[in-house]
């Protein structure tokens, strides 16, 4: 299935000029969001040209900006050649057509832009899907007004009915994606099940925090993270170290903005799950980003939004060779208890991490002994893959005797085994 695209890039001779509204925000905040913009507008290819800012107490319900400011944002584009105008801001369907129709450029909002970016960078088959039934969602309430003109022309009530009849269509296409979605999700709880018995650890983080480079450096996978927004849509799991008992697996996730589209955060749920399903999350933070407490603050929200906030969490400040002042490093460990500084690119702070990350996991396992027959293969596995050895002994019937460390979950199924045979 291949994804559709909200801007008509050959039309945008690839310029934008971008808007924003300050309403209850401080002017700073607004600068913020739009540096955010042009970041987005680039991993699409598309060059910022001009900025607007409009100061109002209210946004109009015809533009959401007034007529006059309007009339300056056409005029920009007329003079840097501009042919897509990116409000900073929800847009209705009559309010894309009103703007469209005064400053004769395309107008998308900031939704729209990151809809557009999502779709661009979904390559599986689960993660077309999700973006599919995000874009359709997103389109539904801007219907009315896209075909209001329509209507004016026919004098017939035409433009109603043609609203009603792409509702329709729109609302039976989301039906029918949604059941493929569960068909693959299906498959992807199988493969989930699979790996309930391991310590899962998810990184999560604002886009573009490093949190795909940090986990190459961690599982030596051949995955290269990417100098753009929103670069991994779909979860991919590897353990940190194969050789270690029991085995960790970490997984990345999506990365999390501002004023991220609700319905993506809904279509994307099921990619999430590996989030919720985590044991631990590694929160990734760019440190070097001007805003990094407010991306923290985001990711925080995200993942209250989607019932992950109860879970444990290790704070690793990214991108700390970035950084000029010297004394941060030690503030940030001191305000954020059990945080690690670092850089994804420095193979002894990646081991540092590695480190944390067993010491963490240690500090929650507990110790026990078991005895076990040599033919229970399974417990013998269970032992061997998911436990810390620390002495085994044979005993005079036979049996082994192991002496370990391990999670609850391990422990409460070796004691399962020992009520059908074995003894602890």
């Amino acid at each position: 299935m291949e994804t559709e695209t909200l801007i008509n890039i050959e039309n945008t001779f690839r310029k934008a000029v971008i808007v924003g509204m300050q309403i209850d925000e401080q002017e700073y905040e607004i600068i913020q969001d739009l540096n955010e913009l042009e970041a987005l507008l680039r991993t699409l290819g598309i060059a910022t040209v001009g900025r607007i800012i409009q100061k109002r107490v209210r946004p109009t319900a015809s533009h959401l900006i007034g007529t006059g400011k309007a009339e300056e944002v056409k005029t920009l584009c007329d003079q840097e050649g501009a042919g897509l105008v990116v409000i900073d801001h929800v847009l209705s369907g009559p309010q894309i057509r009103n703007l469209e129709t005064d400053i004769k450029r395309q107008v998308v909002d900031r939704s729209g832009v990151i809809l557009d970016i999502f779709a661009r960078h979904a390559k599986t088959n689960a993660a077309k899907t999700q973006v599919k039934i995000a874009q359709l969602e997103y389109l539904m309430p801007r219907l009315v007004g896209l075909w209001t003109h329509f209507g004016r022309q026919s004098g017939s009530g035409a433009g109603e009915k043609q609203i009603e009849m792409d509702r329709r269509k729109n609302r039976d296409r989301i039906g029918k994606l949604k059941k493929r979605l569960e068909e693959i999700e299906g498959e992807r709880k199988v493969q989930r099940r699979s790996r309930r018995n391991e310590i899962k650890v998810a990184v999560v983080g604002y886009t573009n925090s490093g949190k795909t480079t940090l986990m190459k450096g961690l599982t030596s996978a051949d995955t290269d993270g990417k100098d753009e927004l929103f670069a991994t849509l779909v979860a991919s799991t590897r353990p940190i170290d194969p050789n270690t008992r029991p085995k960790i697996l970490l997984s990345d996730t999506v990365g999390f903005i501002r004023k991220l589209p609700h319905g993506l955060i809904e279509s994307f749920k099921s990619t999430l799950e590996e989030v919720l399903d985590a044991d631990l999350l590694l929160h990734v933070v760019d440190v070097s980003h001007t805003s990094y407490n407010s991306q923290m603050e985001t990711t925080t929200d995200v993942l209250k939004e989607i019932g992950a906030d109860h879970i444990p969490t290790i704070l690793a400040f990214n991108k700390m060779d970035q950084v000029d002042d010297p004394f941060l490093p030690r503030i940030l460990k001191k305000k954020y208890s059990g945080s690690i500084c670092l850089s994804a690119y420095s193979l002894d702070d990646i081991k540092r991490l590695r480190n944390h990350i067993f010491e963490y996991f240690e500090d929650k396992f507990h110790e026990a002994c078991v005895l076990v027959r040599p033919d229970e293969r399974d417990v013998l596995s269970l032992v061997h893959q998911k436990c810390i050895i620390i002495d085994a002994n044979y005993e005079v019937e036979g049996e082994i005797r192991f002496h370990i460390r391990a999670p609850e979950i391990i422990l409460s199924k070796l004691k399962k085994s020992d009520s059908h045979g074995g003894k602890s």
